[in-house]
């Protein structure tokens, strides 16, 4: 194998780990959102949860429990 071709090989794994991180972090992106919805989507028969608080004090709550 050349060098050149040692680089293109050396690039080209250093680019599908690259695109793997990206992947992942996208996919605990995805579920951390679906779990933010899970806890903080309105309930009750009005549809809406009867309280008021900001996604953040939410959030905050969510994690510390």
């Amino acid at each position: 194998m050349c060098v050149q071709e040692e680089v293109v090989t050396i690039t080209m794994n250093k680019y599908r780990k690259a695109q793997q991180m990206l992947d992942d972090a996208e996919r605990r992106a995805e579920t951390a959102e679906r779990n933010i919805s899970i806890h903080i989507a309105p309930r009750g028969h009005s549809g809406r949860s009867g309280r008021s608080m900001s996604v953040t004090r939410e959030t905050t709550r969510i994690i510390r429990s």
